[in-house]
Parts: C-alpha cells; structure tokens; sequence
C-alpha cells in the first residue's frame, strides 16, 4: 500500500527573496485568474484548448517560467471543471477567482532536501534556493519520496508556508474480520460500536458545544461593535477557533482509529446532502451546519490508512430510524435525541449507538449484495470476510 503525507514548512526568505516570491505570486495570480475568465467565456474546462488560448499571452504579460505557467493553467482547469458542473446542474456557480492562489509546484520546478532544510523554487528572477524549518517530527520522512508542493503566503502571519506531499510503499496488512461503525451527530459528536456490542465508546459534544456556543457569542458582540479593533479580534477569533474545532477533530480520529485492529474496517455514513436531508430546530441547525464532520471523517481516513485499516462508506438514510435488532423501521421509534425504543419488539438503547450499529449491519449487507462503498484510502481485499462469519453478524 502507499501512504502519503504533506509536510507544512515555514519558508525563511531574506527580504530580497521576500519581494521575489511575492512578485511570483501576483503574476500566479494573474495567470490563473487569466485562464478562469478565458475558460468560463469559452464554457471549456479542456486543458488542451485552454493552453492554445492562454499560454502565449501569459508569457507575455508576466516573467512566469513555463513550468509555472502551465501549473497555473492545470489548476484553473480543475477549478473551471468543478464550477462549469455545477452550474450545468443548476446550482449556484461563478466564474473562479482568487486574491492569493497558492503556487503548485512540481518535479520540473522545485527541488528540496529535507535532510539540509533547503528547497530551490522556480520564480520570476528563475531559480532560488530557500531556507526552510524542519520540526524533529518529520524528520521520519527523510526517506520518502517527494511529489508535488504548494507555496502558500499567509497575509495574516506574513509567512510563506511550503505544503510538501511525499509518499512511500508498505507491505500490505492482512484483513481482519473487525468492524466498527460510526455515527456522527450533535449530542455526541461521534458514536463508536462493533456488532457484538464489546465496543460501545461515546464522544460526548457537550463541553465541545459549550465552548463554541462561547464563540458565537462573543463573535455576535464584537460583530455588532464594528469597530477597527472588534474587526481584527474577530479575524483573530476565527483562527482560534478553527484550530481548537481541527484539534477536537484530530483527538477524536486518533481514539476511534486506536480502537481497531491492523486489517480491520472502519465504517462510517455519507455525508453527501446531509443538511438538508436532517431536520433540526433552530438551535441546533446552527451547530449542524457549523461543526466540521467532513474533516473528521477525513482524518479518520489518513490515521486508519498509516495502520492498515480500511475505510468505508454507507448510505446513512433510516439508520436513526431502524432497529438494529429485528429492522424494524418507524420514525416513532426514535422518541428524541438520545432514546430510541423500537415499536416492534420493544427493543431499547441509546439513539446514536442504535444509529451506529445499523451503519455496521448495512455495510455487511453491502457484501452480501456486493455493493461496497469505499473511501480514498487504501484498498484491501473485502471477499475473504462473509456476514456469515463476522463477530456478532447474527444480530
């Protein structure tokens, strides 16, 4: 299997090379933004037909090299793809822009060696050499071998950041037959169990809401402030926030993945339309639409992924709804938040835990039907467990 990993640097430029990567970006700038508008008039997303149109006047009207030119193009071409979709399917879509483009790099313009923290990056006055800062920790991927990066400046900080991807081969781990689900949701913000129910692990939300609930408020006083100093605290605010919500979100992946077994399958719902499938009150349709699940689910992925633990999604449609006992499926069944009780069989248990054990029985269905939802990680074979065999696939 291969693992890849972004290694996030800090760039030490003197001031003159300060000036130089600024200057690289703005015309980064100019060249995406270029092919955007070419691209969004043409209602092409072809890469091909938009290299014709833009090169030659791109390297016209900036000192790009070649190599930086094209990358601004492909990445235009990716945004144009995404934004041309969505309008043909009559969503909300404009042409895309950006104030501060973060420069893709590849092999042909950028050169590093982590072992002497130093990077040599194409830019506008050709090839320079940068310092960069090294953390202890990713000195383990001195041996790993570097792809793509992305130079990023951070107008907040005033710091460049260079996001370099590596990637290495492992052995691949032999499947186990482990499943756990996951649910995610509001009062627990995620709720862990195996079929045999000997894992039964809640992630409360309660202090993690309270907490939130604090930044609203304080951002909704400072909001109606207005003034210079309440506008900078805010963009502080938001910053601080969105680390405390990324950490949670870190802690919380680490706990679910630590609880499975090298070889095992981890389960979880899409997400995809879930706003506006739930119907919550208005308190809580704040908290639904602000907390971050996709990046939970995300980093869920990348630790189960560096352990040999296979990802998977299923259609989370009725799992709050169905008894995980006998299926019985009845919007009753479920009486609030936190009780569910089935009308059939009388079965009763937390809400979330029913949710999150219904989410492992439809994954085992799936193989049943051979309809298998992955993930992005990595692929192992699923033929070898049959429902039939699994740990408590009689309930």
């Amino acid at each position: 299997m291969k693992l890849q990993r972004t290694l996030k640097l800090v760039l030490k430029p003197t001031e003159e090379q300060k000036q130089t990567l600024l200057e690289t970006i703005e015309q980064y700038k100019f060249a995406y933004n270029y092919t955007c508008k070419v691209g969004w008039s043409a209602k092409t997303w072809n890469g091909i037909e938009l290299h014709k149109l833009t090169y030659y006047t791109v390297r016209e009207k900036t000192s790009l090299p070649s190599q930086l030119v094209i990358s601004a193009r492909v990445v235009a071409t990716e945004s144009l793809k995404s934004a041309i979709k969505r309008k043909k399917k009559g969503l909300k879509s404009k042409c895309p822009q950006s104030n501060n483009p973060a420069i893709r790099y590849d092999r042909r313009s950028y050169t590093v060696w982590l072992e002497r923290e130093e990077v040599s990056l194409a830019t506008v006055k050709g090839r320079q050499k940068f310092k960069v800062k090294v953390p202890d920790y990713f000195k383990q991927y001195l041996d790993w071998r570097v792809t793509s990066a992305n130079l990023k400046y951070d107008k907040r900080l005033k710091k460049f950041f260079l996001n370099i991807t590596c990637e290495k081969e492992f052995p691949d781990v032999e499947p186990v037959n482990y499943f756990v689900g996951v649910d995610l949701g509001l009062r627990n913000l995620a709720v862990v169990s195996t079929p045999d129910g000997k894992i039964n692990k809640f992630f409360d939300g309660g202090h993690i809401r309270a907490v939130s609930e604090r930044y609203f408020a304080l951002r909704k006083r400072l909001q109606s402030k207005g003034t210079p100093s309440a506008k900078r605290h805010l963009k502080t605010l938001s910053q601080k926030e969105k680390r405390f919500r990324t950490a949670i979100n870190h802690r919380i992946a680490k706990e679910i993945v630590s609880l499975v077994p090298a070889g095992g399958v981890i389960v979880l719902e899409k997400l995809k339309g879930i706003r506006k499938r739930i119907k919550v009150n208005k308190q809580n349709r704040r908290w639904i639409h602000s907390w971050n699940f996709a990046q939970l689910q995300q980093f869920i992925e990348y630790k189960a992924q560096a352990k040999g633990i296979r990802v998977v999604y299923v259609d989370a449609r009725y799992t709050s709804q169905k008894c995980s006992r006998c299926g019985h499926i009845s919007r009753s069944n479920r009486i609030d938040q936190s009780h569910f009780v089935c009308k059939h069989c009388s079965y009763s248990l937390n809400a979330d835990l029913n949710a999150s054990r219904n989410i492992v029985k439809n994954y085992l269905a799936s193989l049943q039907r051979g309809e298998v939802g992955t993930g992005s990680g990595i692929s192992l074979p699923v033929g070898r467990c049959q429902p039939s065999q699994c740990s408590g696939a009689t309930w």
